[in-house]
């Protein structure tokens, strides 16, 4: 009782003062600018909720694809332009702008309620949403009793010829090396590939030609499209090999951003409950550990987030996929 009382009356009016000081500043800044990767409707809707809540600063965006982002960034960088405050983007992209030194370490107070590998070390990025690689399977065409659990499951001889795999994927192949090893992971897509699957380039389309019927499991699609298509009907069923390959989509604070105070206001929304709760709201995947998506529940599901500091292994994993798999 008596620490809970020192808290009330030391440690939360300091807090409260802080957040009054970093509010106050960024109102004398007046705007902030946002470089996103996420759609244009989940934008609007997070920057319109952030204008509703402080009125005095005027938030203005640039949406893009996460490798346009990084160009932006940093071409603006270079030309001695800077424009923006905040960004996010893939993984990948994110860490590059890190090494380039465009960001700054800043740990919001929010950070403390996303666990470990979905925020920075070095505490220059928090992790907004994610992407959860699973397996899936056509329960028109597989027993329940014969569905996959695990990956190694999909070697058994009667998948083969049946099974899809997105080539479009070395993070998937990077990451299963990091969780399985080297030597494992290259043993066992050599063992995939004598299983002759159809190999093509994207998460949709493995997903769409899966719930077609062309295959009868795909090993490396995005769990909210299958669950997506699932929840319309299609004959598709997602199953997570745990702890679950997750890749991270971070937010950070420009190291030159024009509007310093604004910008750590309007990541803290963004990370916050009510943030995540409205890129939840629009199909999202939060990596914000109390807030679970709409398409299923990861409460007790363990995930394994993708270090983006491996992406440099991308190029190579991705060529040997295609040359394990025999794909041009």
């Amino acid at each position: 009782m008596q620490l809970f009382v020192l808290f009330v009356l030391v440690v939360l009016p300091v807090a409260t003062a802080r957040a009054a000081t970093l509010e106050d500043a960024a109102k004398t800044e007046g705007e902030v600018v946002l470089y996103s990767s996420l759609n244009n409707e989940q934008i609007v809707t997070l920057v319109d909720a952030f204008k509703k809540k402080y009125p005095n600063i005027k938030p203005s965006f640039y949406r893009g694809t996460s490798d346009r982002v990084l160009q932006r960034a940093v071409t603006e960088s270079k030309a001695g332009r800077f424009a923006v405050d905040v960004v996010t983007a893939a993984g990948f992209q994110l860490q590059l702008m890190k090494e380039s030194g465009l960001t700054q370490r800043f740990v919001p107070p929010e950070a403390s309620s996303y666990n470990e590998g979905f925020k920075d070390p070095d505490g220059h990025w928090v992790s907004v949403h994610s992407l959860l690689n699973s397996m899936a399977y056509n329960i028109q065409l597989v027993k329940p009793n014969e569905a996959p659990k695990k990956y190694e499951d999909l070697l058994a001889p009667r998948w083969k010829g049946r099974l899809g795999v997105n080539l479009l994927d070395p993070e998937w192949y990077v990451s299963l090396q990091w969780r399985w090893g080297k030597e494992k992971t290259r043993n066992f897509l050599k063992a995939l590939a004598a299983q002759q699957p159809g190999v093509r380039d994207g998460h949709n389309i493995t997903a769409q030609l899966l719930a077609a019927g062309e295959f009868h499991a795909v090993t490396n699609p995005y769990a909210h499209i299958a669950a997506r298509i699932k929840n319309e009907g299609g004959p598709v069923q997602y199953v997570f090999d745990e702890p679950v390959i997750t890749y991270v989509h971070p937010i950070a604070l420009m190291k030159a951003a024009p509007h310093p105070s604004a910008g750590k206001l309007l990541m803290s929304f963004i990370l916050s409950v009510e943030g995540q709760r409205m890129l939840r709201d629009q199909g999202r995947i939060p990596s914000h550990r109390d807030i679970d998506p709409q398409v299923f529940s990861l409460r007790n599901v363990k995930l394994f987030a993708s270090d983006p500091r491996l992406a440099k292994e991308y190029s190579a994993a991705g060529d040997e996929m295609r040359a394990i798999l025999g794909a041009r």
